[in-house]
């Protein structure tokens, strides 16, 4: 039985909080650390758990993690969010400050097996950059520099064009220009200050401006191993929240095979191991998939894969205990779900609600009951 060591540092992330379900589901022990009187701790399926305070220094949690990876001898850890996987990718960094030889050392350098390499949450435009190297369709897209940049060295993406924050993620790094001029002076408020209007820090990621593309967003979600692909499903979305650049809300399940290869070469690319996803456009004219975005970590649609009919848990286990596994990689097609509580927050009408399969956790009472507890007074609308 293979063991998986989950981290999260955030409280209500449900995409987390349901991985243990389908993690248990696949026959995987499953210990976690993560914030006191978080969601994820409420999970009915983590055999032991390690709450801790919000206050918790990053250095001293991802020391945590690492010991608790070697004493557990967990098979995988896996960072559930961009925060979290930014603290476990700080190993490398303080192998510097223990004994060469010490048990620190060894902890975390196990560690550093699984985040030891580029951080693709925090360098999402390299992302870009490395795939349009690679020869995958990808947007057009310019460095701005709010000193330099001027509207001119914008005309090439094309009005109106898209501006994003490196390390940003859910949506709020993307903001939309009506011209050129536009995001230049969006660009100049973005670098003095972030979405929130709290004044950035100087390790804030750089803004790219990218050419605008209209269609349809669409994703895969899947898991991986040393840079190949284990199994994979390809869904295109048909609700945000919130809208235009939010998460999805409601997708639905397609057989989109350039979708999957697409995925398939970014794993190979990145030399990826874990659950993670690719965001893409499909185009309204019908030509190939436009690629968007690396996720490097699972995404809130992971836990769905035995209901897309290709189990990304399962695949996984398969694979950390050497034990066969043919994957289907998304055949399963025209399936629509409304993802809980993403599409209730967004309407309490929606026809999808009752149309399609509303992915409500009714076998965790506590997680549900706690969900709809929280979510109107994080979205009072």
């Amino acid at each position: 039985m293979p063991t998986a060591l989950l981290v999260s540092c955030a409280m209500y992330r449900h995409g987390t909080a349901r991985m243990p379900a389908a993690l248990k589901a696949a026959g995987f022990r499953i210990f976690a650390i993560c914030p006191r009187n978080s969601l994820l701790e409420l999970s009915d399926h983590i055999d032991g758990r390690h709450a801790f305070s919000p206050g918790m220094a990053a250095d001293d949690l991802t020391l945590t993690v690492a010991r608790a990876a070697v004493q557990l001898r967990a098979d995988i850890v896996v960072g559930c969010e961009e925060s979290a996987v930014a603290v476990l990718g700080s190993a490398g960094r303080l192998l510097d400050r223990v004994a060469e030889k010490s048990a620190d050392a060894h902890c975390l350098r196990i560690l550093q097996g699984w985040y030891g390499g580029v951080s693709w949450e925090e360098d999402r435009s390299h992302c870009v950059e490395r795939a349009a190297a690679a020869g995958i369709r990808t947007p057009r897209q310019v460095i701005v520099d709010p000193e330099s940049t001027e509207a001119a060295d914008l005309s090439g993406l094309g009005a109106p064009l898209l501006l994003k924050r490196d390390g940003s993620s859910a949506g709020r790094g993307v903001f939309l220009a009506s011209d050129a001029r536009q995001a230049v002076e969006l660009a100049a408020s973005l670098e003095r200050t972030g979405a929130d209007g709290v004044p950035n820090s100087p390790a804030a990621g750089r803004i790219v401006a990218q050419q605008f593309l209209r269609g349809r967003a669409a994703s895969v979600s899947f898991c991986a191993l040393a840079g190949r692909m284990l199994e994979g499903f390809a869904y295109s979305v048909l609700n945000h929240q919130p809208a235009p650049f939010g998460p999805a809300s409601v997708i639905e399940l397609a057989d989109h095979p350039q979708l999957m290869d697409m995925a398939r070469r970014m794993v190979e690319l990145t030399a990826y191991s874990g659950f993670g996803g690719i965001d893409a456009i499909l185009p309204e004219d019908g030509s190939p998939p436009v690629f968007l975005e690396f996720n490097a970590r699972p995404t809130q649609t992971t836990h769905l894969g035995d209901l897309a009919g290709s189990d990304l848990c399962r695949a996984m286990a398969c694979a950390l205990t050497g034990r066969p596994h043919v994957g289907l990689f998304g055949r399963t097609a025209g399936k629509t779900i409304a993802l809980f509580p993403a599409e209730l927050v967004r309407d309490p009408n929606s026809h999808y609600l009752t149309t399609a399969h509303h992915d409500v956790p009714w076998n965790e009472r506590r997680m549900t009951t706690a969900i709809l507890t929280i979510t109107p007074h994080l979205h009072p609308a």
